[in-house]
C-alpha cells in the first residue's frame, strides 16, 4: 500500500514541477549585460499645443527587448519627477517612477503619455520637455517628451447679454456653448482664435461681428490637438456642433475667418429677406460633417470665400435673397474606411423654395427672391451626368437664380443670351474641371486630406471672369491682386506662379 503511494505521488511531483518551470518564463536568467540593451518605437513623443490645466489624450510607444534574454529594467523614472506636467502609465501602471520592470526575450511593453501642464502665466505659449529615462543593467536611455502649453480661456456655457467685446490675449476654450442673447451684439478682435469642445455650439440671437485682418485672421475649430489612425483631429470633421443663427439675428458680419471640422456649419434658421442676415468676406469654411450652410428665407452675401469639403451640400438655400461673388464652392469630402466618415453624395449647391416643417409635418414655400453667382467656381466629386447644382423648378415664378462667368458641371446647361432679360446663365464656364493645385487622388489617403483650392496654371477658370464685377474686388482671399496677368480669375483665388 505504501509502495502504491509512492508510485502515485512521484508523477504529480514532477507535474507540479514542469507547471512552476514553465510559468517561470525565464525570468530567473535577465541578461546582465550592458550591451543587451532596449530599443523604442519612438525616440521622441512630441504634443501639439496643449491648453494647460486639461488633461490631453494619452499617446503611446512601445518598448522592445530584442535579445535573447530577459531583461529586469532596474528603473522607469521621469527625469522631472511631476513637475513638468507629463504623466506616464507604463503596462497599466501609473506613476512618476517604477522600478524592476521585467521584460522577456523577444517581447515588448507598452508606455502611455499625457500631459497636464500647469498655467505658465504668459499670453505666448511656451515650450516644455522632459525626458522618460529606462536604466538597464547600469545603461541609461532616454525618450524626449516634448509640447507647447498655452494658457487660455476656459468657458463653460457663457451667455452674452449686452454689447461685448472678446480680445485676442489668449485663446478661448468653449465647452457646451455661447450664447449671444438677442439685443447684444459681439465683436470678436483680429487674431482671436475659439477652441471648441465636443458638442460646444455658437448660437446667435443677437449680433455677431468678427473681422479679422489678412495679418491676424480669427480662427475656430476643435479643441483636439492629438492624432488618430495617423491622421491629426485639425482634418476631421464632426468634433462640434457649429453656429446657429436665430430667426431674429440680423446684420451679422465675418471678415478674414477660418473655420472647420465641425458637425454643420451655420444653420441660419426662418427668418425676414428684406434684412441683411449675414455678410461674409474672405471667409474659409470647411471640412463639416454635414450641411455647411443651410440658410431658410433669409438674405445673406458673401464675397471672396471658400466653402469647401461637407458630407451634405455647401449651401441648401431655401427661399431668401443670396449673392455669392468671386467664391470657390468645392465638394471633395472624402472618407475610406479607414477613416469612415463617409462621402459625399450630394449636389453641391441646392436652391429650394419648399422646407418641410417636422413640427407640423407639412410643406411651407418661401420664393427665392434672388440666387446671384458671379465669377464663381462651383464644383465637387460627383459625376458630371449629374448637376452639382439642384434648382428645383417645380414653380420658376418663385425661383430667381443667375450665373455669371461662373464655372460649374450641369448636364444639358448652355449660356443664355445676355441680352435676353430671362437670361440666367450668362458666360459660363460649363463641365470642364477647374484644374485645382491639390485635391484627391485615385488613393485619397496618400493626399493626407489636405486640400489646395487655388487654381493650377493650366486651369480653365483663369483670365475670365468678368472684369467690372472683379473691380469691385481686386484683391483675392490671400491679398492678390486680380489685375497683374491677362485677366481677373474665376473663384475666390487668383492664379499666380506659386512656389
Amino acid at each position: 500500500m505504501r509502495r502504491l503511494q509512492i508510485i502515485i505521488f512521484f508523477p504529480i511531483l514532477i507535474l507540479l514541477a514542469s507547471f512552476f518551470y514553465a510559468c517561470n518564463d525565464g525570468f530567473d536568467d535577465y541578461s546582465s549585460s550592458p550591451n543587451d540593451l532596449l530599443t523604442f518605437s519612438q525616440d521622441t513623443i512630441a504634443f501639439d499645443t496643449i491648453i494647460t490645466t486639461i488633461n490631453t489624450p494619452f499617446q503611446t510607444f512601445k518598448v522592445y527587448n530584442s535579445n535573447s534574454k530577459a531583461l529586469l529594467i532596474s528603473s522607469i523614472y521621469l527625469e522631472n519627477g511631476n513637475e513638468s506636467g507629463f504623466k506616464i502609465n507604463v503596462d497599466g501602471r501609473s506613476g512618476d517612477s517604477f522600478e524592476d520592470v521585467e521584460i522577456q526575450k523577444k517581447d515588448s511593453l507598452f508606455v502611455f503619455v499625457d500631459a497636464k501642464p500647469a498655467k505658465n502665466n504668459s499670453n505666448e505659449p511656451e515650450y516644455f520637455t522632459d525626458y522618460i529615462v529606462f536604466v538597464t543593467n547600469g545603461v541609461k536611455q532616454k525618450v524626449l517628451l516634448e509640447a507647447s502649453s498655452q494658457d487660455a480661456e476656459i468657458w463653460k456655457g457663457l451667455t452674452i447679454y449686452s454689447d461685448s467685446t472678446l480680445n485676442n490675449v489668449k485663446p478661448f476654450v468653449i465647452y457646451d456653448s455661447l450664447v449671444v442673447k438677442e439685443g447684444a451684439t459681439l465683436h470678436l478682435q483680429e487674431g482671436i482664435s475659439f477652441y471648441m469642445h465636443g458638442g460646444a455650439e455658437i448660437i446667435v440671437k443677437g449680433t455677431l461681428k468678427a473681422k479679422g485682418t489678412p495679418e491676424n485672421p480669427i480662427v475656430i475649430r476643435g479643441d483636439r490637438f492629438d492624432y488618430t489612425v495617423g491622421l491629426p483631429y485639425d482634418l476631421i470633421p464632426g468634433q462640434w456642433n457649429g453656429f446657429q443663427f436665430e430667426s431674429n439675428s440680423f446684420d451679422n458680419e465675418l471678415e478674414y475667418m477660418y473655420i472647420r471640422n465641425g458637425k454643420n456649419g451655420m444653420n441660419f434658421q426662418l427668418s425676414d429677406p428684406t434684412k441683411s442676415k449675414m455678410k461674409m468676406k474672405n471667409v474659409v469654411m470647411t471640412n463639416f460633417k454635414g450641411i455647411l450652410i443651410n440658410s431658410i428665407n433669409c438674405n445673406i452675401e458673401a464675397e471672396n470665400c471658400e466653402f469647401s469639403n461637407s458630407k451634405d451640400a455647401l449651401l441648401n438655400l431655401i427661399g431668401g435673397k443670396y449673392s455669392f461673388t468671386h467664391c470657390t464652392l468645392a465638394n471633395y469630402y472624402f472618407s475610406s474606411m479607414e477613416y469612415g466618415w463617409g462621402n459625399s453624395d450630394n449636389e453641391t449647391v441646392v436652391l429650394s423654395n419648399a422646407y418641410f416643417n417636422t413640427e407640423n409635418e407639412a410643406f411651407e414655400y418661401y420664393p427665392i427672391l434672388q440666387a446671384d453667382f458671379y465669377n464663381s467656381i462651383i464644383w465637387g466629386m460627383k459625376e458630371l451626368s449629374t448637376s452639382q447644382i439642384k434648382i428645383d423648378e417645380s414653380d420658376e415664378s418663385s425661383l430667381s437664380y443667375y450665373f455669371k462667368n461662373c464655372l460649374f458641371p450641369h448636364k444639358g446647361a448652355e449660356n443664355d443670351d445676355e441680352n435676353d432679360s430671362n437670361a440666367k446663365v450668362v458666360n459660363c464656364v460649363i463641365n470642364k474641371d477647374p484644374k485645382f493645385r491639390i485635391i484627391m487622388s485615385e488613393v485619397p489617403e496618400k493626399n493626407d486630406f489636405i486640400y489646395d483650392f487655388r487654381l493650377d496654371s493650366i486651369s480653365p477658370a483663369k483670365n475670365v471672369a468678368d472684369i467690372e464685377i472683379a473691380k469691385k474686388i481686386s484683391l483675392d482671399i490671400n491679398g492678390i491682386n486680380r489685375f497683374l496677368d491677362e485677366g481677373p480669375d474665376i473663384g475666390g483665388y487668383e492664379w499666380e506662379n506659386y512656389p
